[in-house]
């Protein structure tokens, strides 16, 4: 199979869409499912690598609609960072938002995810609000291909004999 580097954007791309699933958990309150105004729920997101490709550096885009019902809340830590884009500026924590860029330290198990595994993170907060309805959270994965899943150092690359004649 012949490949060009140039094609490796649009296959990571494809890579993520065709063989990464998230799943967004049910929001709880205690044992229950039912929030009433004004109280706090968790809930958790998991990613599924379906193929075999490692993926690091994983940025939880998380949203909420309509805001009227629901905001997420800036979570709270030293090892976890809620961002107001990619590489944006820090949320302040416990600040109430309707999207937030969630990522943490490296060492973290939830901050990479190797081909044929899933991870989740930990509890996230979301308060609802003073409107009643229904609300969606939506998260969007970012990630990176992890290069040495795209080009094994153990690979065989090209090769070349030259016959040498000593006389």
């Amino acid at each position: 199979m012949s490949i060009s580097l140039s094609d490796l954007p649009l296959a990571v791309a494809d890579y993520v869409k065709n063989n990464i699933t998230v799943d967004v958990s049910e929001v709880k309150h205690g044992i229950s499912s039912v929030l009433q105004p004004h109280e706090k729920g968790t809930f958790n997101v998991t990613v599924t690598n379906n193929g075999t490709v490692r993926l690091t550096d994983l940025v939880f885009e998380l949203s909420v609609s309509p805001t009227s019902v629901a905001k997420l809340i800036s979570p709270e830590g030293t090892v976890i960072f809620a961002l107001d884009a990619i590489g944006g500026s820090p949320i302040p924590n416990g600040n109430e938002v309707d999207k937030l860029f969630l990522t943490g330290i490296e060492a973290l198990t939830w901050t990479s995810v190797d081909g044929g595994a899933a991870v989740t993170t930990p509890d996230l907060q979301i308060k609802t609000q003073a409107t009643l309805g229904d609300a969606t959270i939506k998260c969007t994965l970012h990630a990176t291909v992890d290069q040495a899943s795209l080009f094994p150092a153990e690979q065989e690359g090209s090769v070349s004999k030259r016959k040498l004649t000593v006389s």
